[in-house]
């Protein structure tokens, strides 16, 4: 297999990465993003490449001194099952380090995927209100589907000591009457991490600016 590299995304990325979310946006596996959500925040993205070609990509979005978001992870339909969802994460997760960011969180359709790189289920009413901002804009907001996950990196910091959380000013999104969230029993054994990246994560909001 050859080997995938991860760098920071330039603007020249942008159109590459529009493509590819709002393709898997359309199998309904993530949410889309407008043209302005993406260039605007292009200093968010990674890029992940296979020989010199885009094989995904995902965002780092800081919402709080002590909370980011893992949004827009997505990884091109050839691509998958090689490790490259795995390799964003990890990347991100570094940059969230680098950052000393000591909780990460992400909506998603896929959660098996992030529980086997650290994240655990949580409830939407366990995050500050000021994740759902860019809700308000959503699609789904009426009829919210999405997961939410955490994964803690600071233990030490998390949650006794975290900064502040920002006021609860804005509504949650409207669960959808058949919703049920994922068992937390034990499940029986996955495949290798190498052969379960995700098609595309939802990113949790929709056309952000």
């Amino acid at each position: 297999m050859s080997e995938i590299q991860v760098r920071p995304a330039r603007v020249d990325d942008a159109k590459p990465i529009l493509t590819l979310v709002n393709e898997l946006a359309l199998k309904q596996v993530m949410l889309p993003r407008s043209p302005a959500s993406v260039i605007e925040n292009i200093r968010d993205f990674l890029v992940a490449e296979v020989d010199g070609k885009l094989a995904g990509c995902g965002a780092l979005a800081i919402t709080w001194t002590d909370l980011a978001e893992i949004r827009s992870l997505a990884v091109a339909p050839a691509e998958q099952k090689r490790g490259v969802g795995r390799a964003l994460v990890d990347a991100l997760v570094a940059d969230a380090e680098r950052l000393g960011l000591p909780r990460l969180f992400a909506f998603t359709y896929v959660p098996g995927f992030f529980t086997r790189v650290g994240f655990e289920i949580c409830q939407h009413e366990d995050l500050p209100h000021k994740v759902f901002n860019d809700c308000r804009h959503c699609p789904k907001f009426l009829a919210c589907d999405e997961i939410a996950m955490t994964r803690v990196i600071d233990a030490e910091a998390s949650p006794a000591h975290l900064f502040g959380k920002p006021q609860r000013a804005i509504p949650l999104p409207q669960r959808t009457p058949s919703f049920r969230a994922p068992s937390l029993a034990p499940t029986p054994a996955e495949p290798p991490p190498e052969a379960a990246d995700p098609i595309g994560p939802s990113d949790g909001t929709a056309y952000q600016n």
